[in-house]
């Protein structure tokens, strides 16, 4: 795992992400393009305003790390 994202992973379990809408998506494109260097802008995009709708409470790189793993956590 990309040692930056393991740092901020560690960091959210202790640290609530106190950030805004703009903040916090910035945050998870950030993540995820770290993660996978393959994700289109837009499909980061995209991914993102999902991801904050439904778990913007959340640390944006942990939620982009799930994500990752496991596909959109509000699917099903």
């Amino acid at each position: 795992m990309n040692d930056s994202i393991e740092a901020e992973l560690l960091a959210a379990r202790h640290l609530r992400f106190g950030g805004d809408e703009p903040a916090w998506t910035d945050r998870y494109v950030t993540s995820r393009s770290r993660l996978d260097p393959s994700l289109t802008p837009a499909d980061a995009d995209a991914a993102a305003q999902r991801a904050w709708r439904s778990h913007g409470w959340a640390h944006p790189a942990v939620v982009a790390y799930l994500e990752h793993e496991s596909g959109p956590l509000d699917a099903g």
